[in-house]
């Protein structure tokens, strides 16, 4: 036993004091463990580290692949001997880069400090393609420092370079998703596998205590330099940008004009390159909101599956019923899978209500049949017609195939029938109560769409399509006949002022009034006895909603109430002369010919001057003497210095 230390020495004194004599046996080492090396091999074992070292670090294929690293990334050079002093050779000036500067105007300091105190570098957000472009390539090319403001920039890219935004987010990238996986698993980015399994949310789920990015954006800006080897800092640098552009395009997408076009590009870089960014993706969705539901619909609706098991398999493997079903999980994701949660999260936004109706007329999801019944009586025009056209949508038709189930009966014998309902039977079942409840006089007997003879009954296939059109010619006439009624009660007020107001009120109800001709009378006279009064202000903007509610019936006289506002509103006495003007050439490019044109605009030119026109007069006057007194005061420096020169100059006699 070899003995080192002086405590394992006193260890085994104490234990001999215990008992008997411990045999102990001292061995003393003279030499090496091992056999001596030849230097000539450690130095050839030292040559074959080295180069398999530069082999991995400084990859030909591989430096080509990820471009060129930034200064602020690349290694410190190793230092050299000094040169001896030789003649200066002659150096090539540099070449300007293309987008510099345009990179230089985005570039600016900001107030705030940077990291180690040093200024933060603040950059504007791009306002057109050129700008856009230079930041991605600064980008690709600041310093590490930059990369956060240049990231901020390109998440700020506003709606008008959606084009660029679009491109840039689907391009092509030829590094290979197994080097983008080895980057994001350093801030716990989930990458799904060829499946589409994500294996860090599964493990999540499960009980498993792992790392789960739920903000890529902030994750890998927060991401120390000195956690990303040399060949993931251009990955690491794309994959920032991307996370910046995927957070414009959800601002972008909450513009109406935009939802539909962000919407499939969205679903369409979920799985560019593999599926990469996909969880980043779908974060980009649901950040998106309530606008996206139309659009994630619409896309929801996979293509039939033909009866053919090879081909169905084939059908289910392509991308269009990948991104159908993926549209499927983000609605689900965002709880708006179900049509009453979806239709009440969009019923404050008409807009986006009527949308959305529209959207389960071409999905026509089953259980959304009831609630759109539901709203096919709405104030609103727009979602009436939404709805009324999704409903019968699911009425008209060809019926659907229903899916079919085998059935075994009692003696062993087997049959066929229906697994679910269909759409069509939704819809039939959600008419047929309805009008049960507020219609029976329309209700018809239950029939069944196969006869005895086994061949199908067109009229009873057609009973949903019958009664939804019966009924909604029944809700419509009773509109009409209540809206009717308001009208006639407004008219037959005896003071004009009430009738007025209750019209007004109408209109704003129901902007889109079918019996809109009926008010013009009303408000007509109303402008006459506001204009009689010295109200001339009230009475041209009576004569201007006359005119709009008489656009589409009657046009001509819809111009000559606009050219009657314009004419009335011109004889306003505190109107400036500059709006008095643009009002009468407005009026003249509506009738040129027209007498009362002329005559108003005679009366402008005798109008006397207002006060106010008279001290602008007076103060332009005042301007314009200052400038000429100033004009004539440098003239005459510039003589008198010509004159001291040329004396100056003159030779002396």
């Amino acid at each position: 036993m070899h003995l080192r230390r002086p405590l394992s020495a006193l260890l085994l004194a104490a234990c001999a004091a215990c008992g008997d004599d411990p045999q102990v046996e001292v061995v003393t080492r003279t030499g090496d463990a091992a056999p001596p090396v030849a230097a000539a091999d450690l130095v050839t074992r030292a040559q074959m580290l080295r180069a398999d070292r530069e082999r991995e670090v400084g990859d030909p294929a591989l430096e080509a692949l990820l471009g060129e690293v930034p200064a602020d990334d690349a290694p410190t050079p190793r230092p050299t001997r000094i040169p001896r002093a030789s003649a200066p050779e002659l150096v090539e000036a540099p070449v300007a880069e293309p987008l510099a500067g345009v990179l230089s105007g985005l570039r600016g300091m900001s107030v705030g400090p940077g990291p180690e105190g040093q200024p933060a570098v603040a950059y504007a957000a791009a306002s057109d393609p050129e700008s856009f472009a230079a930041l991605l390539e600064a980008a690709r090319k600041a310093p590490q420092a930059e990369l956060p403001a240049i990231a901020d920039a390109l998440a700020r890219t506003p709606t008008e370079l959606w084009p660029e935004l679009e491109a840039r987010l689907l391009a092509a990238r030829k590094a290979r998703k197994a080097d983008y996986k080895a980057l994001l698993a350093g801030i716990g980015g989930d990458v799904p596998n060829r499946y589409g399994h994500f294996e860090l949310a599964w493990k999540r789920a499960h009980g498993f205590t792992v790392k789960l990015s739920e903000d890529w954006y902030a994750d890998l800006l927060a991401l120390p330099p000195g956690r990303v080897s040399k060949a993931l800092r251009g990955i690491h640098r794309d994959c920032v940008v991307t996370a910046a552009l995927l957070r414009a395009a959800a601002t972008i997408g909450r513009e109406p004009a935009r939802s539909e076009a962000v919407v499939d590009a969205l679903l369409a870089a979920a799985y560019s390159h593999e599926g990469t960014f996909r969880d980043e993706v779908g974060r980009a969705i649901r950040r998106l909101g309530e606008p996206a539901i139309p659009g994630l619909l619409r896309r929801s609706l996979t293509p039939p599956l033909p009866a053919d098991e090879k081909e169905a398999a084939t059908v289910k493997a392509s991308d269009a019923y990948r991104k159908a079903e993926y549209a499927r999980v983000q609605l689900d994701r965002m709880d708006r899978l179900h049509p009453p949660k979806a239709i009440a999260a969009v019923r404050d936004d008409p807009r986006l209500l009527a949308d959305l109706l529209a959207a389960y007329g071409v999905v026509r999801i089953e259980e959304a049949a009831a609630p759109l019944l539901a709203h096919v009586d709405a104030p609103i025009p727009r979602v009436r017609a939404a709805a009324r056209a999704a409903f019968l949508a699911y009425v008209q038709g060809p019926a659907p195939r229903a899916e079919r189930k085998t059935v075994r009966l009692l003696g062993g014998r087997t049959t066929e029938a229906p697994a679910r309902l269909t759409h069509r039977d939704f819809a039939r079942l959600a008419i047929r109560e309805r009008i049960a409840a507020e219609a029976p006089d329309l209700q018809e007997p239950e029939c069944s769409t196969i006869a005895a003879d086994g061949t199908r009954d067109r009229v009873c296939e057609a009973q949903p399509e019958r009664l939804a059109v019966a009924y909604f010619a029944r809700i419509e006439a009773a509109r009409r006949t209540r809206e009717q009624a308001q009208v006639d009660d407004a008219l037959a007020q005896p003071d004009r002022v009430t009738t007025v107001a209750m019209l007004d009120a109408l209109l704003a109800d129901n902007p889109e009034l079918e019996m809109r001709a009926q008010l013009v009378p009303s408000y007509e006279a109303a402008a006459d006895e506001a204009e009689a009064a010295g109200e001339r202000r009230r009475a041209a903007g009576l004569l201007r909603k006359s005119a709009a509610l008489l656009s589409e019936a009657d046009p001509g006289r819809s111009t000559r109430l606009r050219l009657r506002a314009l004419l009335v509103e011109a004889e306003i006495d505190e109107l400036p002369a500059q709006g008095r003007a643009m009002l009468l050439a407005t009026a003249e490019s509506l009738a040129p010919d027209d007498p009362s044109v002329h005559a108003a605009l005679a009366r402008v030119a005798e109008r006397p001057a207002t006060a106010e026109e008279a001290g602008l007069r007076r103060r332009f006057g005042l301007l314009l003497l200052a400038f000429a007194s100033g004009l004539a005061i440098l003239l005459g420096l510039g003589y008198l210095l010509r004159a001291s020169r040329t004396r100056a100059a003159a030779p002396a006699i």
